[in-house]
């Protein structure tokens, strides 16, 4: 009787730890949305770094909001480092070049009367939800794997950050349609 008392708490304690993760995950989920979608905002301040300024601000917030969901500490400069690094890994490449056309352009485009602030409105909603959402999903992913801020690498995860990028545009356009 007493064994099955010891099996019955090991397998109490392991229902326990999934439905822990199962409810951090929901909520890290809810984050990352919710920050992604405050992000898209920021894309119709029409005034260049202002705008910029309030995507990081979105972005740094998101990630001490999940910093708290998984109990790892956080820290603003890594974090803007971070931030720097993943979009150096966006802004490269192929998809950089037609991400080019997107996010960095738009910005240099607001400076110009009437077609520039029209094409950035156009464009950076998406681009800043996408990189948000592909933010807060690769840290969800690090976090829940045990990572800590301090021992994310950027370059490591280049290749899932390019994926969910791709997945927030998708995201983007879902919401848009929702």
């Amino acid at each position: 009787m007493a064994r099955d008392n010891k099996l019955g708490d090991v397998m109490g304690a392991e229902t326990l730890e999934v439905l822990k993760r199962r409810k951090q995950h929901r909520i890290a989920s809810g984050v990352v949305q919710r920050n992604a979608l405050w992000a898209a905002g920021t894309g119709f301040v029409p005034i260049p770094v202002l705008d910029s300024a309030a995507t990081v601000a979105v972005q740094l917030k998101m990630l001490a909001e999940l910093s708290d969901v998984y109990g790892v500490a956080f820290n603003k400069s890594s974090g803007k480092s971070v931030i720097a690094a993943l979009t150096a890994c966006i802004t490269s490449g192929v998809l950089g070049r037609a991400l080019l056309g997107t996010g960095i352009f738009s910005n240099i485009a607001k400076v110009m009367p009437v077609v520039g602030s029209t094409l950035s409105i156009v464009t950076m909603p998406g681009f800043n939800a996408a990189f948000t959402y592909a933010l807060g999903r690769v840290f969800q992913q690090h976090y829940a794997a045990g990572g800590t801020m301090a021992d994310f690498d950027a370059q490591k995860a280049e290749a899932d950050f390019r994926r969910k990028f791709k997945e927030g545009l998708k995201f983007d356009q879902d919401e848009k349609t929702a």
